[in-house]
Protein backbone atom coordinates (compact mmCIF):
# COMPACT_ATOMS: atom_id res chain seq x y z
CA UNK A 1 0.00 0.00 0.00
CA UNK A 2 2.91 2.17 1.10
CA UNK A 3 4.51 2.07 -2.56
CA UNK A 4 1.14 2.33 -4.16
CA UNK A 5 0.61 5.40 -2.87
CA UNK A 6 4.32 6.85 -3.26
CA UNK A 7 3.49 5.65 -6.73
CA UNK A 8 0.56 8.22 -7.25
CA UNK A 9 2.57 10.97 -5.38
CA UNK A 10 5.51 10.52 -7.50
CA UNK A 11 2.99 10.38 -10.86
CA UNK A 12 1.40 13.75 -9.46
CA UNK A 13 4.38 15.38 -8.98
CA UNK A 14 5.21 14.76 -12.69
CA UNK A 15 2.11 15.94 -13.81
CA UNK A 16 2.72 19.22 -12.22
CA UNK A 17 6.36 19.67 -13.18
CA UNK A 18 4.99 18.55 -16.91
CA UNK A 19 2.80 21.38 -16.69
CA UNK A 20 4.70 24.08 -15.30
CA UNK A 21 7.40 23.30 -18.18
CA UNK A 22 4.79 23.72 -20.94
CA UNK A 23 3.61 27.22 -19.19
CA UNK A 24 0.02 26.10 -18.69
CA UNK A 25 -2.14 28.76 -18.39
CA UNK A 26 -3.81 27.49 -15.76
CA UNK A 27 -0.90 28.87 -12.82
CA UNK A 28 -0.63 32.27 -14.36
CA UNK A 29 -3.16 35.29 -14.56
CA UNK A 30 -4.11 36.06 -18.43
CA UNK A 31 -3.76 39.82 -17.32
CA UNK A 32 -2.08 42.04 -14.86
CA UNK A 33 -5.00 44.33 -13.94
CA UNK A 34 -5.92 47.25 -16.25
CA UNK A 35 -5.11 51.44 -16.59
CA UNK A 36 -7.79 53.51 -16.76
CA UNK A 37 -11.04 51.43 -18.95
CA UNK A 38 -7.82 49.24 -21.20
CA UNK A 39 -7.20 45.83 -19.61
CA UNK A 40 -3.32 44.85 -19.64
CA UNK A 41 -3.01 41.32 -20.84
CA UNK A 42 -0.08 39.27 -19.36
CA UNK A 43 1.81 39.29 -22.68
CA UNK A 44 1.67 43.18 -23.25
CA UNK A 45 2.96 43.71 -19.74
CA UNK A 46 5.54 40.94 -20.09
CA UNK A 47 6.77 42.51 -23.61
CA UNK A 48 7.25 45.87 -21.76
CA UNK A 49 9.16 44.71 -18.89
CA UNK A 50 11.16 42.74 -21.27
CA UNK A 51 11.95 45.92 -23.57
CA UNK A 52 12.04 47.75 -20.19
CA UNK A 53 15.11 45.58 -19.14
CA UNK A 54 17.03 46.00 -22.26
CA UNK A 55 17.17 49.93 -21.40
CA UNK A 56 17.99 49.49 -17.69
CA UNK A 57 20.80 46.26 -19.00
CA UNK A 58 22.33 49.19 -20.90
CA UNK A 59 21.87 52.51 -17.76
CA UNK A 60 23.49 49.43 -15.79
CA UNK A 61 26.77 49.89 -14.10
CA UNK A 62 28.06 46.11 -14.18
CA UNK A 63 31.45 44.78 -12.44
CA UNK A 64 34.00 43.76 -14.85
CA UNK A 65 32.83 40.44 -16.53
CA UNK A 66 28.93 41.48 -16.03
CA UNK A 67 27.18 41.38 -19.28
CA UNK A 68 23.53 42.45 -19.79
CA UNK A 69 22.78 39.00 -20.09
CA UNK A 70 23.25 38.20 -16.25
CA UNK A 71 20.12 39.35 -14.95
CA UNK A 72 20.55 39.14 -11.25
CA UNK A 73 23.56 41.10 -11.68
CA UNK A 74 21.66 43.83 -13.76
CA UNK A 75 18.64 43.80 -11.43
CA UNK A 76 20.79 44.55 -8.69
CA UNK A 77 23.35 47.03 -10.54
CA UNK A 78 23.17 51.19 -10.05
CA UNK A 79 21.34 52.24 -12.87
CA UNK A 80 21.65 55.70 -14.18
CA UNK A 81 19.37 57.32 -17.01
CA UNK A 82 16.63 59.29 -18.05
CA UNK A 83 13.20 58.37 -17.57
CA UNK A 84 10.67 61.11 -18.94
CA UNK A 85 12.15 64.46 -17.75
CA UNK A 86 13.33 63.04 -14.56
CA UNK A 87 16.87 62.04 -13.85
CA UNK A 88 17.22 58.69 -11.98
CA UNK A 89 20.08 56.66 -10.23
CA UNK A 90 18.24 53.45 -8.56
CA UNK A 91 18.54 49.90 -8.90
CA UNK A 92 17.93 47.98 -11.79
CA UNK A 93 14.56 46.35 -10.46
CA UNK A 94 13.21 49.77 -9.93
CA UNK A 95 14.74 50.91 -13.01
CA UNK A 96 12.93 48.33 -15.12
CA UNK A 97 9.85 48.78 -13.22
CA UNK A 98 9.51 52.30 -13.53
CA UNK A 99 9.93 52.07 -17.63
CA UNK A 100 7.47 49.24 -18.13
CA UNK A 101 4.88 51.02 -15.93
CA UNK A 102 5.63 53.95 -18.39
CA UNK A 103 5.09 52.03 -21.21
CA UNK A 104 1.76 50.37 -20.07
CA UNK A 105 0.72 54.09 -19.52
CA UNK A 106 1.45 55.16 -22.79
CA UNK A 107 -0.15 51.68 -24.38
CA UNK A 108 -3.61 52.60 -21.94
CA UNK A 109 -3.64 56.28 -23.24
CA UNK A 110 -2.94 55.35 -27.07
CA UNK A 111 -5.94 52.87 -26.63
CA UNK A 112 -8.12 55.27 -24.79
CA UNK A 113 -7.47 58.08 -27.07
CA UNK A 114 -7.26 55.85 -30.18
CA UNK A 115 -11.19 55.21 -29.50
CA UNK A 116 -12.42 58.37 -27.81
CA UNK A 117 -11.38 60.09 -31.31
CA UNK A 118 -12.82 58.02 -33.48
CA UNK A 119 -9.91 56.29 -34.50
CA UNK A 120 -9.41 53.40 -37.44
CA UNK A 121 -6.85 51.21 -38.60
CA UNK A 122 -6.60 50.88 -42.14
CA UNK A 123 -6.42 47.23 -44.02
CA UNK A 124 -2.71 48.20 -44.80
CA UNK A 125 -1.78 48.95 -41.47
CA UNK A 126 -3.16 45.97 -39.87
CA UNK A 127 -1.60 44.37 -42.49
CA UNK A 128 1.79 45.70 -41.85
CA UNK A 129 1.44 44.80 -38.19
CA UNK A 130 0.44 41.06 -38.63
CA UNK A 131 3.51 41.07 -41.12
CA UNK A 132 5.97 43.03 -38.57
CA UNK A 133 5.26 40.84 -36.16
CA UNK A 134 5.46 37.22 -38.49
CA UNK A 135 8.78 38.46 -39.02
CA UNK A 136 10.27 39.17 -35.84
CA UNK A 137 8.14 35.80 -34.18
CA UNK A 138 10.27 34.18 -37.56
CA UNK A 139 14.23 35.41 -35.80
CA UNK A 140 13.19 35.68 -32.26
CA UNK A 141 9.82 33.43 -31.29
CA UNK A 142 11.73 31.04 -28.96
CA UNK A 143 13.06 33.98 -27.00
CA UNK A 144 10.21 35.59 -26.89
CA UNK A 145 8.16 32.16 -26.22
CA UNK A 146 10.64 31.89 -23.40
CA UNK A 147 9.76 35.16 -21.90
CA UNK A 148 5.73 34.04 -21.64
CA UNK A 149 5.19 36.77 -24.61
CA UNK A 150 2.98 35.23 -27.71
CA UNK A 151 2.98 36.65 -31.19
CA UNK A 152 -0.27 37.63 -30.88
CA UNK A 153 1.20 39.90 -28.26
CA UNK A 154 3.39 41.24 -30.13
CA UNK A 155 1.27 41.92 -32.83
CA UNK A 156 -1.21 43.56 -30.42
CA UNK A 157 2.07 45.40 -29.05
CA UNK A 158 2.38 46.69 -32.71
CA UNK A 159 -1.12 47.07 -33.91
CA UNK A 160 -0.98 50.14 -30.46
CA UNK A 161 2.00 51.33 -32.38
CA UNK A 162 0.44 51.77 -35.50
CA UNK A 163 -2.67 53.52 -33.77
CA UNK A 164 -0.05 56.10 -31.93
CA UNK A 165 1.14 56.58 -35.24
CA UNK A 166 -2.66 57.26 -36.39
CA UNK A 167 -3.03 59.71 -33.32
CA UNK A 168 -0.79 62.03 -34.87
CA UNK A 169 -2.99 62.95 -37.46
CA UNK A 170 -6.01 62.85 -35.40
CA UNK A 171 -4.10 65.29 -33.62
CA UNK A 172 -2.06 67.42 -35.52
CA UNK A 173 -2.97 66.68 -39.32
CA UNK A 174 -4.88 68.84 -41.32
CA UNK A 175 -8.20 67.59 -39.93
CA UNK A 176 -6.92 67.04 -36.79
CA UNK A 177 -8.10 68.79 -33.17
CA UNK A 178 -5.08 71.11 -33.47
CA UNK A 179 -3.49 70.99 -36.65
CA UNK A 180 -0.05 72.51 -37.97
CA UNK A 181 -0.77 75.63 -40.03
CA UNK A 182 0.76 76.37 -43.09
CA UNK A 183 3.17 79.14 -40.47
CA UNK A 184 4.02 76.55 -38.39
CA UNK A 185 5.55 74.19 -41.18
CA UNK A 186 7.13 76.98 -42.77
CA UNK A 187 9.29 78.34 -39.58
CA UNK A 188 10.03 74.87 -38.84
CA UNK A 189 11.75 74.58 -41.70
CA UNK A 190 13.58 77.44 -41.98
CA UNK A 191 14.57 77.61 -38.60
CA UNK A 192 15.15 74.61 -37.07
CA UNK A 193 16.29 72.61 -40.42
CA UNK A 194 18.62 72.70 -42.80
CA UNK A 195 18.56 71.75 -46.72
CA UNK A 196 21.99 70.44 -48.00
CA UNK A 197 22.84 69.89 -51.24
CA UNK A 198 26.11 67.59 -51.55
CA UNK A 199 28.76 65.70 -52.59
CA UNK A 200 30.85 63.40 -50.36
CA UNK A 201 34.57 63.07 -51.25
CA UNK A 202 35.11 59.35 -49.13
CA UNK A 203 37.97 59.24 -46.60
CA UNK A 204 37.03 55.08 -46.50
CA UNK A 205 37.91 52.95 -48.95
CA UNK A 206 35.05 50.20 -49.02
CA UNK A 207 37.00 48.03 -50.77
CA UNK A 208 39.77 47.38 -48.39
CA UNK A 209 38.52 48.61 -45.37
CA UNK A 210 40.91 50.93 -44.75
CA UNK A 211 40.61 54.91 -43.91
CA UNK A 212 42.42 57.53 -45.28
CA UNK A 213 46.34 58.00 -43.88
CA UNK A 214 47.56 61.39 -43.32
CA UNK A 215 48.95 62.17 -47.01
CA UNK A 216 45.72 60.57 -48.40
CA UNK A 217 43.53 63.03 -46.19
CA UNK A 218 45.21 65.88 -47.51
CA UNK A 219 45.05 65.18 -50.92
CA UNK A 220 41.06 64.85 -50.53
CA UNK A 221 40.52 67.52 -49.05
CA UNK A 222 42.44 69.81 -51.64
CA UNK A 223 40.30 67.74 -54.34
CA UNK A 224 37.08 68.69 -51.77
CA UNK A 225 38.29 72.52 -51.67
CA UNK A 226 38.71 72.76 -55.70
CA UNK A 227 35.13 70.61 -55.95
CA UNK A 228 33.80 73.66 -54.00
CA UNK A 229 35.26 76.24 -55.90
CA UNK A 230 34.83 74.75 -59.43
CA UNK A 231 30.70 74.27 -57.79
CA UNK A 232 30.92 78.39 -56.49
CA UNK A 233 31.92 78.99 -60.10
CA UNK A 234 29.50 76.43 -62.23
CA UNK A 235 26.40 77.64 -59.99
CA UNK A 236 25.97 80.63 -58.93
CA UNK A 237 22.65 81.87 -56.46
CA UNK A 238 20.64 83.73 -59.58
CA UNK A 239 20.79 80.76 -61.24
CA UNK A 240 17.82 78.10 -61.00
CA UNK A 241 17.36 75.56 -58.87
CA UNK A 242 17.24 72.51 -61.28
CA UNK A 243 20.99 74.06 -63.20
CA UNK A 244 22.50 74.01 -59.41
CA UNK A 245 21.40 70.54 -58.99
CA UNK A 246 22.45 69.40 -62.68
CA UNK A 247 25.98 70.92 -61.19
CA UNK A 248 25.71 69.09 -58.50
CA UNK A 249 26.01 65.47 -60.05
CA UNK A 250 28.36 66.98 -62.60
CA UNK A 251 30.61 67.85 -59.53
CA UNK A 252 30.43 64.54 -58.37
CA UNK A 253 31.63 62.33 -61.66
CA UNK A 254 34.03 64.90 -61.41
CA UNK A 255 35.89 64.42 -57.63
CA UNK A 256 34.67 61.45 -56.17
CA UNK A 257 36.18 59.61 -58.85
CA UNK A 258 39.29 60.99 -57.87
CA UNK A 259 39.05 60.65 -54.34
CA UNK A 260 38.49 56.99 -54.83
CA UNK A 261 41.70 57.15 -56.87
CA UNK A 262 43.96 58.72 -53.79
CA UNK A 263 42.73 56.03 -51.73
CA UNK A 264 44.54 53.77 -54.18
CA UNK A 265 41.32 52.54 -56.11
CA UNK A 266 39.30 53.17 -58.89
CA UNK A 267 35.17 53.99 -59.47
CA UNK A 268 33.43 54.48 -62.36
CA UNK A 269 32.12 57.84 -63.13
CA UNK A 270 27.97 56.73 -62.77
CA UNK A 271 29.16 55.17 -59.59
CA UNK A 272 30.42 58.66 -58.12
CA UNK A 273 26.42 59.23 -58.57
CA UNK A 274 25.73 57.43 -55.32
CA UNK A 275 28.22 59.70 -52.91
CA UNK A 276 26.05 62.78 -54.36
CA UNK A 277 22.74 63.91 -53.34
CA UNK A 278 20.30 66.35 -50.93
CA UNK A 279 18.73 65.98 -47.21
CA UNK A 280 16.38 68.08 -45.01
CA UNK A 281 18.21 67.96 -42.06
CA UNK A 282 16.44 67.55 -38.83
CA UNK A 283 17.03 68.79 -35.62
CA UNK A 284 16.88 64.96 -34.95
CA UNK A 285 19.47 64.47 -37.76
CA UNK A 286 22.06 67.93 -36.24
CA UNK A 287 22.39 66.82 -32.95
CA UNK A 288 24.93 64.34 -34.44
CA UNK A 289 27.15 66.85 -35.57
CA UNK A 290 26.49 69.37 -33.10
CA UNK A 291 26.86 73.06 -33.31
CA UNK A 292 30.11 72.80 -35.82
CA UNK A 293 27.49 71.68 -39.07
CA UNK A 294 25.32 74.83 -38.00
CA UNK A 295 27.98 77.39 -37.49
CA UNK A 296 29.78 76.55 -40.68
CA UNK A 297 26.44 76.91 -42.68
CA UNK A 298 25.82 80.56 -40.74
CA UNK A 299 29.43 81.38 -41.44
CA UNK A 300 28.77 80.37 -45.14
CA UNK A 301 25.23 81.35 -45.72
CA UNK A 302 22.76 79.73 -48.48
CA UNK A 303 23.82 78.71 -52.12
CA UNK A 304 27.78 79.02 -51.51
CA UNK A 305 29.74 75.48 -51.49
CA UNK A 306 31.92 74.88 -48.83
CA UNK A 307 33.75 71.84 -47.20
CA UNK A 308 32.57 70.06 -44.20
CA UNK A 309 34.55 66.82 -41.99
CA UNK A 310 32.01 64.52 -42.12
CA UNK A 311 34.56 61.57 -40.35
CA UNK A 312 34.25 59.20 -43.36
CA UNK A 313 33.93 61.75 -46.10
CA UNK A 314 35.20 65.36 -46.59
CA UNK A 315 31.56 66.71 -48.15
CA UNK A 316 31.11 69.35 -50.49
CA UNK A 317 28.00 71.15 -49.09
CA UNK A 318 25.68 73.85 -49.77
CA UNK A 319 22.82 75.13 -47.43
CA UNK A 320 19.77 76.08 -49.68
CA UNK A 321 16.62 77.67 -48.65
CA UNK A 322 14.31 74.35 -48.63
CA UNK A 323 11.21 76.03 -49.71
CA UNK A 324 13.56 76.42 -52.89
CA UNK A 325 14.34 72.44 -52.86
CA UNK A 326 10.72 71.14 -52.67
CA UNK A 327 7.39 72.71 -52.22
CA UNK A 328 5.33 72.97 -48.85
CA UNK A 329 2.94 70.24 -49.64
CA UNK A 330 6.12 67.85 -50.62
CA UNK A 331 7.00 68.52 -47.11
CA UNK A 332 3.43 67.67 -45.28
CA UNK A 333 3.45 64.43 -47.50
CA UNK A 334 6.83 63.37 -46.22
CA UNK A 335 7.03 62.32 -42.39
CA UNK A 336 7.69 65.67 -41.33
CA UNK A 337 4.61 66.35 -39.14
CA UNK A 338 6.44 63.54 -37.21
CA UNK A 339 9.55 64.79 -36.84
CA UNK A 340 7.59 68.10 -35.56
CA UNK A 341 5.16 66.76 -33.53
CA UNK A 342 6.26 63.28 -32.06
CA UNK A 343 7.84 64.19 -29.04
CA UNK A 344 4.96 66.92 -27.99
CA UNK A 345 2.46 63.12 -28.76
CA UNK A 346 4.51 60.82 -26.86
CA UNK A 347 4.72 63.57 -23.83
CA UNK A 348 0.70 64.07 -23.80
CA UNK A 349 0.78 60.28 -24.19
CA UNK A 350 2.83 59.49 -21.10
CA UNK A 351 0.23 61.77 -18.89
CA UNK A 352 -2.91 60.97 -20.21
CA UNK A 353 -1.66 57.81 -19.40
CA UNK A 354 -0.63 58.51 -15.62
CA UNK A 355 -3.89 60.40 -14.73
CA UNK A 356 -5.92 57.38 -15.77
CA UNK A 357 -6.84 55.19 -12.84
CA UNK A 358 -4.43 52.86 -12.06
CA UNK A 359 -5.97 49.26 -11.38
CA UNK A 360 -2.59 47.10 -12.01
CA UNK A 361 -2.78 43.73 -10.18
CA UNK A 362 0.66 43.82 -7.54
CA UNK A 363 0.32 39.79 -7.00
CA UNK A 364 -0.01 39.01 -10.83
CA UNK A 365 2.75 41.24 -11.19
CA UNK A 366 5.08 39.41 -8.91
CA UNK A 367 4.10 36.47 -11.14
CA UNK A 368 6.21 37.69 -14.15
CA UNK A 369 8.48 39.12 -12.11
CA UNK A 370 11.71 40.75 -13.77
CA UNK A 371 13.93 38.14 -11.84
CA UNK A 372 11.68 35.36 -14.19
CA UNK A 373 13.43 37.53 -17.95
CA UNK A 374 15.29 34.93 -19.86
CA UNK A 375 17.98 36.59 -22.52
CA UNK A 376 18.94 33.39 -23.78
CA UNK A 377 17.47 30.07 -24.92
Amino acid sequence: MKSLRAKFLSLGMALVLALSASGCAITTPAVVGSIGGVEIPAGIYLLAQYNAYSSAASAADLATGETADDVKAVLNAQCTGTIGDEEVTTDGADYVARLTLRSLQHYAAVETLFDELGGTLSDAATSEAADQAESVWSSSGDLYAANGIGKDSLEAYLLNAAKATELLQLFYGENGQTPVTDEEYIDYLENECLYLDMVQLPLFDSSTYAFADEEQSRTIESLAEECAATLNEWATAEQGRSERFTSLYEAAMEYVPRAVEALGSTMESAQALNYAGTQLMTPDDLVTYGDALTDAVAENGRNVWFTYNMGTAIGVLCAVDPLDAADLDSYKQSDLLTTMKQDELDQTLYEEGAALEQNLDESAMQVYKAANIKRTV
